[in-house]
């Protein structure tokens, strides 16, 4: 029977020293968010992105709670802004440099 355990992890266990190929894929992508969105340029464009998306608006219709959810689903999983500091200082930079830039 320990046999047959060992077979099974050797198919379908974690492989020891291997990253997940998707956590990869997202950490790469994560990487390249927040490069993009760290140039003036980029900032400028995130604003308007988080604008278009009712990040800032008050969300009365499902559409607007759709548009509102991807701007979470942006901010969250791809630019990975946690806690509602990181958020601020996001929004922060992007307003001074829009104002001052």
């Amino acid at each position: 029977m320990e046999s047959n355990e060992k077979d099974y992890d050797k198919v379908f266990g974690a492989l020891e020293g291997a990253e997940d190929p998707i956590a990869i894929r997202d950490k790469k992508m994560t990487e390249a968010y927040r490069r993009l969105f760290s140039t003036s340029d980029g900032k400028l464009v995130l604003h308007q992105i988080l604008v278009d998306l009712k990040f800032y608006d008050e969300c009365i219709s499902d559409a607007d709670v759709a548009l509102n959810n991807f701007a979470k689903f942006m901010i969250f999983k791809r630019l990975k802004v946690h806690n509602s500091k990181q958020i601020t200082k996001v929004i922060a930079d992007i307003t001074w440099e829009e104002t001052n830039g």
